[in-house]
């Protein structure tokens, strides 16, 4: 199959997350000596030293209310293919099927196919597949962005932040001790907050998300609860910005989830150098989302592929075909660069 044909036949396999085998065992037809491992697969070629990763999940988010569109159809129109997992990412993945293929793997290279699940979860995919695979030195991951070469990604940091005050009646506020107020004036010390910009990822946010508090309109309301989600970059990273936040409100600091730190590859890294060369860039960009760039950010990557950010998740959901033929000569002239 081709790279439009597979990626059709893929998107017409129903894979939201916790339900990949289907397009698992399509792959395991194509790929001589793939192995299967839970929803995952992985498949190598050549027996150098130097081993490239590629990768790109299987899974996709549930279609939305929104779709006017049958999201399994895999339509082909006016040079797209509409249909669920389209852009995120199963194009992606068709293009670096169609590349590991294809690709001229030279004495002292290895190339290395993973296929993975839970991307959209963060369950059982790369990050557990990862220990089973054989070591790696570079990687290229496959995610929607107009195959701009991505060389960095922001953390993501979450913080529950709770205020606690002393309830009271309304009528008597000072019996009691307002957690809400306490709350707010927490909200103006963060929004206070001078924060570094990355170059290319841009500043770090810290956003408060949702709020709770009260217990009646004639309560001094005792506990004030804050959601608070931030994005981090390599100069403040999740334990750093943490800190701050603890040194900078009266309220306690909960942390709900550090996991996913702020991940760079040097542009003069030899991965980022092929890709670019390969895709006529002058410069890498920022990946702008999360992604599993995350489970390799001890070797150095790239994200790169086929297809526009703006559709991951979005219904209706669609790829540009020249897109994903592109993609296929500029991953299969990344994996030569690289491997040569």
């Amino acid at each position: 199959m081709n790279v439009v044909e597979l990626t059709r036949a893929l998107v017409r396999i129903p894979s939201v997350s916790g339900s990949e085998q289907g397009c698992v065992e399509l792959l395991r037809g194509m790929l001589p000596g793939a192995v299967v491992s839970g929803r995952n697969l992985w498949a190598m070629r050549g027996d150098g030293a130097r081993t490239l990763l590629l990768n790109s999940h299987t899974d996709t988010v549930p279609a939305s209310p929104e779709w006017t569109r049958d999201p399994h159809a895999a339509s082909l129109e006016d040079g797209r293919i509409h249909g669920l997992g389209a852009n995120d990412a199963k194009g992606c993945l068709a293009a670096l099927v169609r590349a590991f293929l294809d690709a001229k793997v030279p004495k002292g290279g290895q190339l290395l196919l993973a296929a993975t699940c839970d991307e959209e979860t963060g369950k059982e995919g790369l990050g557990e597949l990862r220990p089973e695979l054989p070591r790696i030195d570079a990687a290229i991951i496959g995610e929607p962005t107009l195959l701009e070469v991505c060389s960095c990604q922001r953390g993501l940091l979450r913080l529950r932040l709770r205020a606690k005050g002393r309830r009271a009646h309304a009528a008597r506020p000072w019996q009691g001790e307002n957690a809400i107020e306490k709350a707010a004036r927490d909200v103006g010390r963060l929004t206070g907050l001078e924060l570094p910009v990355h170059p290319l990822l841009g500043p770090t946010t810290l956003q408060v998300t949702m709020i709770e508090g009260g217990v009646k309109t004639n309560v001094i309301p005792p506990e004030c609860v804050m959601e608070i989600d931030a994005r981090t970059v390599p100069e403040m990273d999740n334990a750093a910005l943490r800190a701050r936040v603890e040194e900078a409100v009266e309220s306690e600091v909960e942390l709900v989830s550090d996991r996913f730190v702020p991940i760079e590859t040097p542009a003069s890294e030899a991965i980022v150098r092929a890709a670019l060369a390969a895709a006529g860039r002058d410069a890498p960009r920022a990946f702008g989302g999360v992604s599993d760039f995350f489970h390799v950010r001890d070797v150095p990557a790239v994200v790169m592929g086929p297809g526009r950010p703006e559709q991951s998740h979005a219904a209706d959901e669609w790829v540009a075909t020249s897109q994903l033929e592109r993609a296929v000569a500029v991953y299969r002239e990344t994996i030569e660069r690289y491997l040569a």
